[in-house]
Parts: C-alpha cells; structure tokens; sequence
C-alpha cells in the first residue's frame, strides 16, 4: 500500500488531478514554472536526477500535514529518496481517498482535532491554557519517548503533527499580534515566538497530540493527565 500526499495545487506537480482511476503522471513543466515563480528567474525545464511525485509506503512518513491523502498502485518509480519506504516516481495509478489524519498514525483523527483548535487559538483561549498546572507532564513526556524509542529508531509517535503543530501555533499568534514575538537567540534577524503564555499553549497543544494520538505508550490515567490542560480548555473530541 502507497500513498500520495496532496498539499495545494502550487506543490502539484503532476497531471491530471487525482481522482479514483486516474493514472497520475509527473509534470516537469510544471514543477519548473513553480520554481521560475519562487525563485522569479528561468529555470531548466529538464528533471533533474530522480525528481518525480514523492509517494509514501507508509501514511505516517508523509512529511507535512496534507490537504488530502490518497491510496495510490501501480507504481512507477524512479529511484528512492531518504529511505526505501519514500520514494519519486514518474506515474502512479489513484485508488482511493483516504482520511488525511492517517499521517498521525491509527488515532489521527484526534490529533487532527487538537490540530484543528490550535489553528484558531486566541488570546483568551492560549491564557487559560497557561494557567493550567503543567504538574507531571514533562515526566510522562519523557517516558512516552523513550517507550517509542525503543522500538523505532527515528520519527515520531504522531507522524509530522508536532511539527504541524508548531507551524500552526505561529501562524495563530500572528493573526494577535507582532508582540507575542521576539528575536531567536541564535538569529538575531530571525522573529520567533517567545510570548511566555503561548509557549505554554503550545506545550498543551504538544503534549495532548502525544496523549491522544498515541495512548498505547502510556496508561489511561497518564494520558489523562498529559492531556489534561488542553482537554480542561477545549474538552474532550467528540469524534462521532
């Protein structure tokens, strides 16, 4: 089983759009109109090396939170990138649409839940979450990772939704305001977030992703309380 992550049609790069049965091929052109858009110069309309339409063996390897997320066969590759589970190829045939909360792995759809209330976080709602105790978090976190580590070698217990997290969390403070930033203390130039009371939204908003979205590393009662300042704000998901 492979699948293909869409994310907006200017990171497309093949033709036609998927749908059920249709057999999707790579676009060279099109992938070097997007980068003569970026990059605002020519450039060459020849693929270069193994370029193609990356397709993950696994959902929870797609790298970045999709739009959409299809189950696709019939593969053509071209060589593989990073690893034998990512690869590029030339053309695949679309079987199906799949939920895209399946990159956060079996219980995604929780994830995508707390995903989708740290999207539109407010002030109001990122202060309540810093004045819940954070008391016995950090410990379980800890224990959570280390149960994980164990028994794989590399990436997350959530697939890329802490990093999706994190982007989302940003762009939520941007829409407050310019004040909730500061400059990174590596690069001066470079704002980051550093509002004492978004950060520990944010650190609710990780460690509910973890909790919910994988439950097998902890116990009941532990994934209460990792989860607890965020489910104390937003409730629990109700899913149904």
């Amino acid at each position: 089983m492979s699948f293909f992550a869409l994310y907006d049609a200017e990171h497309f790069y093949g033709e036609p759009e998927p749908v059920p049965g249709a057999r999707v091929s790579f676009a060279p052109d099109k992938l070097s109109a997007a980068r003569e858009r970026r990059t605002v110069r020519p450039a060459d309309r020849q693929p270069v090396g193994g370029e193609g339409l990356m397709v993950n063996e696994i959902a929870a390897d797609v790298p970045l939170w999709p739009s959409s997320l299809w189950r696709v066969a019939d593969l053509e590759p071209m060589r593989p990138l990073l690893s034998h589970r990512w690869l590029h190829c030339r053309a695949f045939t679309v079987m199906e649409q799949v939920p895209a909360w399946l990159v956060a792995g079996p219980h995604g759809e929780t994830v995508e839940w707390v995903i989708a209330r740290t999207r539109t976080l407010t002030g109001a709602q990122a202060d309540a979450l810093a004045a819940q105790s954070d008391e016995g978090e950090e410990p379980l976190i800890r224990t959570l990772w280390a149960r994980w580590s164990r028994g794989h070698g590399t990436g997350s217990p959530v697939g890329c939704a802490l990093t999706t997290l994190n982007q989302v969390v940003t762009e939520a403070a941007h829409r407050v305001g310019p004040q909730l930033f500061g400059p990174d203390d590596d690069e001066e130039e470079v704002e980051v977030l550093s509002d004492p009371a978004w950060l520990r939204a944010f650190g609710a908003a990780y460690a509910a992703a973890l909790a919910l979205g994988a439950p097998e590393l902890l116990t009941p009662r532990e994934n209460a309380v990792l989860a607890r300042r965020w489910t104390t704000v937003f409730g629990s998901p109700d899913l149904t």
